[in-house]
């Protein structure tokens, strides 16, 4: 009887363990397309069919990648719905809007690859991996539930987006004072790592109620991913920022 109880112990941590790691393959495979999308159309429109050239603008070529934002803008918000309803359908196949929309977001984040210093895109990344993992060993290795801090970061989110179009009306009449613009990025942050830790907790318990479809790890992978998404902008915006002010 013993015995058994600690085969089916074994078999139900086997179980979760191979699902999450699922998840997080997915995840990191998004994040890997992203990052070669986001490369390509940096090389091609700075190296092969440079937007500026010497002090001029190529029309054709910025016309191109305008474009090319521009279908990507239109795409973005319907493939978010394909994800999420594909779950619940038996017949749908979330992976394909799924790596559709890492192709989406590498095209959105290419900017930064043709106008950001590479060493400052490497800093970005390495730090967005460390604040992941701290986010990760917060919400998996602990026991108890954590949706509160969902509830906290998404409120948080909403108070500052209203602060955003307070800020855009401000800036109309005092363009020189920043203080609301910290205040909305670090605010927007935090809001950002208390949902990831949320995500990561939930996964943890998804995991642990054996309700492990490949569908759920797709949608979980993708929480996780546009987590780490928003992050890594947030931190290169605010690396980009403090090394602008460095050299003025």
């Amino acid at each position: 009887m013993i015995a058994e109880s600690i085969r089916q112990s074994e078999v139900k941590t086997y179980t979760t363990t191979k699902w999450a790691s699922k998840v997080f393959l997915y995840m990191f495979m998004a994040i890997g397309i992203t990052a070669l999308v986001c490369t390509v159309i940096g090389l091609i429109f700075t190296q092969f069919f440079p937007i500026v050239y010497g002090n001029e603008v190529n029309i054709d070529a910025a016309k191109a990648y305008i474009a090319l934002f521009i279908v990507s803008f239109i795409m973005y918000i319907p493939l978010i719905l394909w994800i999420h309803f594909s779950v619940f359908k038996e017949k749908s196949r979330p992976m394909v809007p799924y790596i559709l929309y890492a192709i989406v977001m590498g095209v959105f984040i290419s900017g930064f690859t043709m106008f950001v210093p590479f060493y400052l895109i490497a800093i970005s990344f390495g730090l967005t991996c460390f604040t992941f993992g701290v986010m990760f060993l917060i919400g998996w290795f602990t026991k108890r539930d954590l949706s509160i801090l969902g509830m906290i970061g998404f409120g948080m989110m909403i108070g500052i987006l209203f602060i955003g179009l307070f800020n855009v009306i401000w800036m109309l009449f005092f363009p020189g004072f920043e203080m609301i613009y910290w205040v909305i990025s670090y605010g927007m942050f935090a809001a950002m790592l208390l949902i990831t830790i949320f995500d990561i907790n939930r996964v943890k318990r998804i995991a642990d109620s054996g309700e492990q479809s490949n569908k759920t790890a797709i949608l979980c992978a993708f929480n996780l991913y546009v987590d780490f998404i928003y992050i890594f902008i947030r931190i290169l915006s605010i690396v980009v920022r403090l090394y602008g002010r460095s050299r003025s």
